[in-house]
């Protein structure tokens, strides 16, 4: 062992006199060099630029910068590192790696003699000198001829501390390749999207070359690479231009922006597994996008979407959209507060469910009342200003009746149903007293988040536990906020049809098979709501303005409902229902796309509905949507009592005028469907 020692100094102080530099050999063995880090510090210092998210199958979903100064990813241990892109590595840098023991000599004279009398920079440093480099906070103690020799008594001390799978390992993910980008993982995601386990020969030819010279430009770049695998140049010169522009372009993964920036001001960093499936989560931005250009002409530019697997509580799907309005992008509209409408309702009522005051099946009356309470008389209405008389509770709470809903909190007489949601995590509930009993009709502010989570709780049959934003299936902390048969008794109203046929007709948006639902909207159309389950998902949809101005004749069926009928029909499709067919009502089973109709129909208005002038708003402002749902290549138009003629391919605004009106569909000159609606 002496002797090797003796051997190495020997060397050192050789080639210090061949630099010029023999005065400095004993100075430079004396002076003290920087502590060697060790590998596992240097491992775990280690921290990616960005937050990068897989979903839950391991496809790339989103990254989200967190460093701005370099790019790093994920560190890659060597055994996830593909062999070709090992030994291509070791081709360009350091061909006996394996053989010295930290420094090359004939590697090092080869670089004298380039730069004596070839005029080449060639460096002749090994990959464990490199190292050195890599992880020294000071730079400049391994420049000159001293740095020269202090790198090289250094590089000798790490080989005999780390094992040389360790300094393989700790380059690759170290090293600068091009541009911002450092490590190997963020350079292979960026130009092949792809881990570093899964590169080519000639993937990996083309990013070793760059070590050497990272921001080479494509002639020298392909020279490169035709040098070191001279059989694959024609495929190096006809990928070098794509990849040069791959290198400076955006980030193409960008499918989950918001959760990415919850996830992140949780101190999130690295490679993170979601709980997101890909394919839902771009399909809900497409439908979100679709029904956002068909509402534009009514103010309406921004929506969300929650998808929550009722079973674990994992996030399915998690996207909030900026619409038109770009200025809101960051805005996270599913942790956004917003007035919750008629969407409480189901919770008010099993809550006297629970208390035995009512059964779906007892007896209300929907008439005028005054209400009197500590801040004054509070006199509810009905959203189209007229009263049904007797009704029972199912169709009270399906049809969103609010004079019977400020009743039933009434009966309560007490803070439970306050209670219930305080229990279910509604975060920014105020006390009792602040709303009175306008807390039945939803005037609290509430996140979608938190309303989809309650309606989650009605799902698993009274019981709440918190979301999981990955692949963790125990839910954890759970608690029972109804009884079994209060949660059932509620879900089975609002899953019917029939019950809600006063309020929205007979075949909505929210007719599916299985699936129970509630739409909801505030106070001057501001919010769109609608949030329903089946027996594995709860889809919750929140459609308006995250400037908070209101929407131009847009309830919560023509608004939030037909995106979550979109997206619980694609889950029907994908994943089915294994307790309950969530099978569309009407609808031929066979037909691979269920939100394409193969004939023409009425989405809007519903047959029998009944519409109240407001002679508060100019009539000019007072609008009833016309939707259809149906081909595109037949030519579909309404005729309007009879008489006017307009198109049905884009929805229409109708004026509305007292008395009985009836709308006719047509599709080719063929009757497709017809209702009739009053207005008083």
């Amino acid at each position: 062992m002496d002797g090797e020692r003796v051997k190495k100094k020997n060397f050192i102080c050789s080639l210090a006199a061949i630099l010029g530099g023999g005065a400095l050999c004993v100075g430079a063995f004396f002076q003290t060099n920087p502590a060697i880090e060790s590998f596992e510090n240097v491992k775990s210092s280690y921290r990616s630029s960005e937050l990068f998210l897989l979903d839950r199958d391991g496809k790339p979903l989103h990254q989200w910068r967190q460093n701005t100064r370099e790019r790093t990813f994920m560190w890659s241990a060597l055994k996830d590192i593909s062999p070709a892109m090992i030994s291509a590595v070791l081709k360009s840098e350091d061909q006996n790696f394996y053989e010295h023991s930290g420094a090359d000599s004939k590697a090092l004279i080869a670089s004298l003699y380039q730069r004596l009398f070839k005029n080449s920079s060639r460096g002749g440093s090994t990959i464990t000198m490199q190292v050195l480099k890599l992880t020294t906070t000071d730079k400049k103690v391994y420049q000159g001829v001293t740095g020269k020799l202090r790198q090289i008594v250094a590089a000798y001390k790490l080989e005999s501390q780390w094992t040389k799978e360790q300094i393989l390992e700790a380059y690759l993910n170290l090293v600068p390749f091009r541009g911002e980008y450092r490590g190997l993982s963020s350079i292979s995601w960026t130009l092949f999207d792809k881990r570093p386990q899964g590169l080519t020969l000639k993937e990996a030819t083309l990013l070793s070359v760059l070590i050497r010279s990272p921001n080479a430009k494509p002639p020298e770049w392909a020279q490169r690479a035709c040098w070191q695998e001279p059989s694959l140049c024609a495929e190096f010169q006809a990928s070098i231009a794509e990849l040069v522009q791959k290198s400076a372009a955006p980030l193409s993964q960008q499918y989950a922006l918001h959760l990415a920036q919850k996830l992140s001001s949780t101190g999130a960093h690295g490679e993170v597994i979601t709980s997101l499936q890909k394919d839902l989560q771009v399909y809900a931005q497409e439908i979100i996008a679709s029904q956002l250009r068909s509402l534009e002409s009514q103010n309406v530019h921004n929506a969300a979407v929650l998808v929550i697997e009722n079973k674990t509580g994992q996030v399915w799907a998690y996207i909030s959209s900026e619409g038109s309005d770009k200025k809101s992008s960051y805005v996270d509209g599913i942790q956004a507060l917003r007035q919750a409408g008629s969407t409480l309702k189901p919770f008010l009522y099993a809550t006297a469910f629970e208390k035995n005051l009512l059964h779906a099946e007892s007896w209300i009356e929907d008439s005028a009342v005054d209400i009197v309470f500590d801040r004054g008389v509070y006199k509810p209405q009905n959203h189209d200003r007229q009263f049904y008389g007797w009704v029972k509770v199912k169709t009270a709470l399906a049809s969103s009746l609010n004079v019977p809903a400020v009743k039933v909190f009434k009966l309560l007489n007490d803070d439970s149903f306050w209670s219930k949601l305080k229990d279910m995590n509604f975060r920014e509930l105020k006390e009792p007293d602040h709303y009175g009993p306008a807390l039945a009709l939803g005037v609290a502010d509430v996140t979608l988040e938190d309303l989809t989570q309650a309606y989650r709780t009605l799902a698993q049959k009274g019981v709440y536990s918190p979301l999981r934003f990955d692949l963790k299936t125990d839910s954890t902390n759970e608690k029972r906020i109804f009884t079994e048969e209060s949660a059932k008794e509620v879900a089975q109203i609002i899953s019917q049809s029939e019950n809600r046929a006063l309020g929205f007709g007979l075949d909505s948006a929210l007719s599916l098979q299985g699936a129970s639902v509630k739409t909801g909207t505030s106070k001057d159309m501001r919010d769109n709501w609608c949030v329903g389950f089946n027996s594995r998902f709860t889809v919750g949809v929140w459609v308006g303005n995250f400037s908070g101005e209101p929407m131009w004749n847009v309830m919560g069926i023509s608004g939030a409902a037909p995106i979550w009928k979109k997206v619980m029909e694609w889950l029907y499709e994908k994943y089915p229902d294994t307790e309950v067919s969530l099978a569309p009502v009407a609808q031929n089973k066979t037909n691979k796309a269920p939100q394409v109709y193969p004939n023409a129909r009425i989405v809007y208005p519903q047959d029998g509905m009944v519409l109240a002038l407001d002679p508060a708003i100019p009539s000019v402002n007072q609008k009833m949507p016309l939707l259809v749902e149906g081909p595109k290549a037949h030519t579909l138009h309404w005729k309007i009592d009879g008489k006017s003629k307009v198109s049905a391919h884009q929805a229409y605004l109708w004026t509305p005028s007292l008395g009985k009106h009836t709308f006719e569909l047509y599709q080719d000159n063929e009757l497709k469907g017809s209702v009739q609606v009053l207005v008083k």
